[in-house]
């Protein structure tokens, strides 16, 4: 284990020192310590045994600095960088007629949810799926998400992106539609109209970065999907690596036998089913934790060069070196 706060690059240059130093020791020996001929100062020096070592002692101390610096001494330092794994996710708010009538319950206390023009005060189905969606998105940081809204084809609002306050700016809107019938499967070889699940795989296609993709879809509806529509889907689904969550709202759309629910059984996703403001909320944060993102944590190890502190304290016991040259009139 290194006990230095530093290490070295080039840690075999060190072994350089072990033939320098006794080199500069043979030297020494073989040097007389003053180069003077009067028998008194070196009578005098006597009582000062180190001051005739000083050369030698700055002169090893200059090469081993010398030879540290060559050696490339750095400084270890960790960062730690965290890292999501994002997803790609396609919200799809069904906005046909039918989500804009009925009482779902009551709002939220922390709802964007407004009476409506007509003064009937109903908390509609497109209501509560706004505030879903509202609630849902901020706890997306990291991904992508995109919103469309469909009912007998598929509306781009807004696509994939990490600013989720776009997102949240055109969700807001969502309230305010009021469409015609609901299409899954399309498009179809009499129908050209793309639906949410045809909309988000080519959306993914064309503009998809991550790994994981994700679409869900908010919908009191129920509709066909033929047999070829439905393996031409899953396959696609199965392509992309995408999964679908489907939030059926109404107490009449938990049908097992569903094509919507069997298509999403097969491509690994889940539904659920909500009768009211409360079980919708319910599910949204059951999806966010599902598709929860997780945080990779890894450490990056970096190192700080410091051969020039070194190179520094190289040339200060150089001038030393020379200073007790003079001092002591040895023989370089």
């Amino acid at each position: 284990m290194n006990m230095l706060p530093f290490t070295f690059v080039y840690p075999a240059l060190l072994l350089v020192a072990a033939v320098v130093l006794p080199l500069v020791w043979l030297r020494r020996r073989r040097q007389p310590t003053v180069g003077h001929s009067e028998v008194s100062i070196q009578k005098n020096l006597k009582s000062f045994h180190l001051l005739g070592w000083l050369p030698t002692i700055l002169f090893s101390g200059f090469m081993l600095a010398m030879i540290g610096s060559l050696a490339r001494p750095v400084v270890p330092e960790e960062h730690e960088h965290r890292s999501m794994d994002t997803r790609d996710i396609v919200l799809a708010v069904d906005i046909s007629g039918s989500m804009s009538s009925g009482n779902v319950g009551q709002p939220p206390e922390n709802t964007s949810w407004k009476p409506p023009a007509t003064g009937n005060g109903s908390y509609r189905p497109l209501d509560a799926a706004q505030d879903a969606v509202l609630q849902f998105v901020p706890g997306r940081q990291g991904d992508r998400v995109g919103l469309f809204f469909f009912d007998d084809q598929a509306y781009y609002a807004w696509p994939m992106t990490d600013d989720l306050k776009v997102i949240l700016k055109h969700a807001l809107r969502i309230h305010k539609f009021n469409g015609s019938g609901t299409n899954f499967e399309g498009p179809t070889d009499s129908d050209p109209r793309s639906g949410p699940i045809q909309a988000a795989l080519d959306h993914w296609r064309d503009y998809g970065k991550a790994k994981s993709k994700v679409l869900i879809m908010v919908t009191d509806g129920e509709a066909p999907i033929s047999e070829k529509r439905f393996e031409e889907m899953a396959a696609a689904m199965d392509a992309v690596g995408g999964k679908i969550y489907v939030l059926g709202i109404g107490s009449s759309w938990s049908n097992p036998e569903s094509p919507i629910r069997k298509l999403v059984e097969r491509v690994g996703g889940k539904c659920f089913s909500a009768t009211d403001s409360k079980q919708m909320l319910e599910a949204f944060a059951t999806i966010d934790q599902l598709e929860k993102s997780q945080i990779k944590v890894e450490t990056l190890t970096t190192y700080r060069d410091i051969y020039h502190y070194f190179v520094v304290a190289a040339v200060v016991l150089l001038i030393l070196y020379l200073g007790s040259l003079v001092l002591t009139r040895e023989v370089a």
